[in-house]
């Protein structure tokens, strides 16, 4: 109740949520720009000036704002009149200018910045709306612009209008116009800041459409869970302290990667019962809280994590009463000179401001022997005439590790953890990158040398042949008149076919009318003599049939099936078939999230990101010990590996994005028609200050994930802008790695053995298989299965109903389920026991069920219904029962191997046991075969929860049969101890 849940509410993933959101968003969208739309609503302004990019600046923004409900822009203050000030500032620098004589290039400086104010004079009068404020972005022509609304220097400005190049002017020119810049400058600003904060208005609301959408559906995503627990323990005391009374001991691990929201629930349960406004002032209780992390590998804050904030708690747990911070610093993970080039390299980086205080490293294993030194680095140089691309240096770094790789594995002998010795494998080696782009050079030149390898790092899923094998079967089902990807389906690796074979089948479909008949998904396929085609059709078909009715990832999955899509993939890659066949689970993962949008908007999207090549992440595959692995530094945290090799560090750096989320204050800033508020430049310099800071926390935690040898790359030639230059590793101290005396690794050939297996030893062995494993049955009691409506039921005795026939208006399985509905509620204490509220609920699920299919049909009566269940709640044997009644509870068990699963419309539990397990129903007229068959899903509900007695309740005609537990030890007949109970005739 004081989280304000459905108590039905489900936590959905990440994929169905995003797929929710996208959907809302697309609706939200309609609405924005459907007809009578407002004239200067900021979605419609911004339809009609940039109509090609309103889309995508939209979607950008609200996944913004999703992933930041509480953030938003800083609005400017209403005081001031940036206009008036820009105005004041040009007319001074006028009036200066006249006093200097014969000056030409301060008059036309001077005339460009008149001309320019005279478009903003006391444009801030009154408020101005969304459109007017987007048509003053548009300044117009002016000399004076260097690039998008940015004045030129002094200097440049002066040189258009004659000055010589390199005369640096007066230095009360360049006051007077730094002045009028300055101005204007605030006056874009203040501009950009109304622009933003109303756009972010336009955006709440979608937020609480998509809310609306989650509350309607009766989900949660992981998001809606940290606030509701917030709220929980921030509103309400007397839960907060119920949570810590329960949990009186809270042990958290990797906590530098937790975030404000998370620190406060932490910090509130382990409190005492003080009350105190601010979770940073609460007194927690003596050991109620343990901490764990190491915020040098803070590296998360694209997720939220906050490095500020566990220094905030370090500093809050210190302060607390018999607190404690504990410094780790033994390492039992690497070898001693690892260690000591890790301590070398990052004592001073993390003594600088914003990182946190470094606790050097100490070594605790002894140190091994190898034919390296365990820290070394080799040098990639590129020699060309031209300019130097990154793809150039991946290419040549691709070649040199493949090569080191080949060449360690098996002339390194590796400690294991039992202490013994055996030669390196492939297993053994990580290649640690960070970020995705252009693995694939690094996986070919590995695959080219014949070893294995395990990605987790690929983001190349909309580039892959087997995405684009899928996207033509899924295009073929969604729509049968799409002949251009039926023929790349069947011409393609997934089915076939050659040019010379589709045209014989062209040529041997019969005419229709007089016409040729061009093959298609929609040919009948006893027309084709072609048995692959002819196999491929008929499934095809068979999809299509269904794919109406069936969510897209089920149709994906069983297409990929009954084409043999796996074994396919599995042949082509060979080696490389664990990617391929990974990528395939992807794209059904993706599908998941379009089970209510259907199979036209999955393909719809898949076409569009395929074509955009949008960045998308490839299947997970299971790392292995015959493969090298190749993984983001991100994923590799909390992993180790005997070599370890960073990569692909001549990535450029991260642009800095339009939008910003900036942590210290919660504020969002954005450019919005190429104006930047003021507060963007200042937020944009802080977020870059932190991703720097990360960048370097980054490469320390590449550098200790490695156990025995760390190759580190050293590239002279690399950009000032890539990772390699964001950190120095002092790669002048280490020594150049030399594996040119190592032979290079070759793959054994499988042994062939002669296959000596016979029919008889055949069937042998698929028997003993058989037997061990018994085939599953599950029994469901609710779906009334065949095999057990003539099963006898001798302990149970059904007599005839007391109560006259009855008409009721409306008979039929939506009355059935509105009663049940309203039993539930009752149970629950959701509904008062009055008629008149009763009848009104009953309209309102009515209202909720019914179809336009169902309008021609007689309702039902709210107020019978509202009667009968009134009544039946008034039955002795019900009322007797009432406080111990739950609803609508889960069952499960098994009888003779046989698993029986359902759902029972209420349970009487008293001290823990099931006493009487009931079942509702609403028949009008049932007949004996009817009630026989009731009888017998009552008695499987009652083997499963171990109840004595079931209840079967003919609410229409207010009878009660009794049922006995056959299985029940004090089981008796019937007749022996009255069993029977009948209720009064209504």
């Amino acid at each position: 109740m004081q989280a304000g849940l459905d108590p039905g509410a489900r936590i959905v993933d990440e994929t169905v949520a995003e797929a929710l959101f996208r959907s809302e968003l697309s609706a939200w969208f309609s609405r924005r720009l459907a007809e009578g739309a407002i004239e200067n609503d900021p979605i419609v302004v911004l339809a009609e000036e940039i109509p090609l990019k309103v889309v995508d600046l939209i979607r950008e923004l609200a996944m913004l704002r999703r992933e930041h409900p509480e953030a938003a822009p800083i609005p400017p203050l209403q005081s001031v009149r940036p206009d008036i000030v820009f105005a004041q500032a040009v007319d001074d620098f006028f009036r200066w200018q006249t006093s200097i004589d014969n000056d030409n290039c301060l008059r036309g400086i001077a005339h460009e910045l008149r001309r320019l104010s005279a478009r903003y004079v006391r444009v801030f009068d009154s408020a101005p709306d969304f459109a007017t404020l987007w048509r003053l972005c548009d300044a117009g022509p002016c000399r004076l612009f260097a690039k998008g609304l940015q004045l030129k220097s002094y200097v440049d400005a002066a040189e258009l209008f004659g000055a010589h190049p390199g005369e640096s002017g007066s230095e009360a020119a360049i006051r007077h116009y730094q002045m009028a810049a300055d101005a204007w400058n605030e006056l874009i600003g203040h501009i950009a800041s109304l622009l933003v904060c109303i756009l972010s208005s336009s955006l709440d609301l979608l937020l609480e459409s998509y809310e609306g959408r989650k509350r309607a559906a009766a989900v949660l995503d992981f998001d809606d869970l940290l606030l509701h627990v917030r709220s929980l323990v921030r509103r309400h005391e007397e839960v907060r302290r119920a949570i810590g009374r329960r949990y009186k001991y809270i042990l958290v691990d990797e906590f530098q990667d937790t975030d404000r929201i998370q620190s406060e629930i932490l910090f509130s349960i382990a409190a005492t019962d003080d009350r105190v406004e601010r979770w940073e002032d609460r007194r927690l209780r003596p050991g109620s809280l343990f901490l764990v992390g190491d915020p040098k590998q803070a590296i998360y804050r694209f997720r939220g994590a906050d490095i500020e904030i566990y220094e905030l708690c370090r500093r809050l747990i210190g302060a607390q009463d018999g607190g404690a911070v504990i410094e780790v610093t033994a390492n039992f993970r690497s070898q001693k000179a690892i260690i000591r080039h890790v301590n070398s390299c990052f004592e001073t980086v993390f003594g600088k401001t914003g990182q946190p205080r470094y606790v050097a490293l100490a070594p605790t294993i002894a140190d091994g022997s190898y034919p390296t030194p365990c820290v070394a680095r080799f040098t990639i140089q590129v020699v060309t005439e031209g300019r130097i691309y990154a793809e150039m240096f991946r290419e040549a770094e691709a070649e040199k590790v493949a090569d080191i790789c080949s060449r360690l594995i098996g002339n390194v002998l590796i400690r294991r953890a039992d202490d013994s010795l055996s030669p390196l494998q492939p297993g053994d080696i990580a290649l640690v990158s960070p970020g995705h782009t252009e693995l694939w050079r690094y996986e070919r030149a590995l695959e080219q040398r014949n070893l294995a390898v395990s990605s987790q790092a690929g983001q190349s899923l909309m580039r892959r042949q087997e995405t684009q094998d899928i996207l033509a079967l899924l295009r073929v089902l969604a729509d049968s008149s799409d002949t251009l990807a039926f023929g790349a389906l069947m011409r393609g690796p997934l089915v076939g076919l050659s040019d010379q074979q589709l045209l014989d089948i062209t040529a041997g479909l019969p005419e229709m009318n007089g016409r040729p008949h061009f093959f298609s998904v929609r040919t009948n396929p006893s027309t084709i003599q072609h048995p692959v085609a002819k196999a491929i059709l008929i499934s095809l078909q068979d999809l299509r049939r269904r794919a109406a009715i069936s969510t897209p990832s089920l149709i994906l999955a069983e297409a990929i099936e009954r084409l043999n899509v796996r074994v396919i993939l599995a042949a082509r890659h060979r080696n490389r078939n664990a990617r391929a066949l990974a990528n395939l689970d992807a794209l059904i993962e993706r599908a998941r999230g379009y089970g209510i949008a259907g199979l036209r908007p999955f393909v719809r999207d898949l076409q569009a990101e395929w074509e955009r090549k949008v960045r998308a992440p490839e299947g997970r595959v299971d790392a292995a010990e015959h493969a090298i692995e190749i993984v983001t530094i991100h994923k590799a945290k909390g992993l180790e590996w005997p070599v370890v090799i960073p990569i692909n560090s001549t990535t450029e750096l991260y642009r800095p994005d339009q939008f910003v989320h900036r942590q210290s204050d919660n504020t969002l800033h954005w450019m919005v028609g190429g104006v930047a508020p003021p507060d963007l430049a200042a937020a944009r310099a802080e977020e870059s200050r932190e991703d720097a800071n990360q960048r370097e926390r980054i490469w320390y935690v590449a550098c200790t994930r490695a156990r025995d040898l760390l190759i580190l790359p050293h590239i002279p030639q690399a950009a000032k802008d890539s990772w390699f230059t964001s950190i120095d590793l002092r790669h002048g101290e280490l020594p150049e790695l030399d594996v040119s005396g190592f032979p290079e690794s070759y793959q054994r050939q499988a042994t062939a053995h002669e296959n000596k297996q016979s029919s008889d030893i055949f069937a042998a062995e698929q028997g003993r298989v058989s037997e061990s494993a018994p085939t599953v049955v599950w029994r469901r009691p609710s779906d009334h299965d065949r095999d057990r409506l003539a099963d006898p039921i001798d302990t149970v005795v059904v007599a005839d109903s007391l109560a006259e026939q009855m008409e009721v208006v409306g008979g039929g399985a939506l009355r059935g389920i509105v009663l049940h509905k309203m039993m539930e509620e009752f149970l629950t204490g959701g509904l008062e026991a009055q008629e008149r509220p009763v009848a009104s609920r009953a309209d309102e699920l009515l209202a909720q069920l019914l179809t336009d299919a169902d309008e021609r049909e007689i309702r039902p009566d709210a107020t019978e219904m509202a009667r009968c269940a009134l009544r039946t709640l008034g039955l002795p044997e019900i009322a007797e029962m009432r406080p111990f009644l739950l609803p609508e509870m889960t069952i499960w068990g098994s009888e003779d191997g046989v698993l029986i699963a359902g759902r029972a419309d209420a349970l009487a539990i008293r001290e823990g046991h099931v006493e009487v397990a009931i079942d509702w129903k609403s028949d009008i007229t049932p007949s004996s075969t009817v009630r026989n068959r009731y009888a017998s899903q009552l008695s499987d509900y009652l083997k499963a929860t171990g109840a004595k007695r079931g209840m079967l309740v003919f609410m229409s005609l207010g009878e009660i049969v009794w049922v006995e537990n056959p299985a029940s030890s004090l089981a008796r007949r019937p007749e022996e101890d009255g069993i029977i109970h009948e209720a009064r005739p209504l």
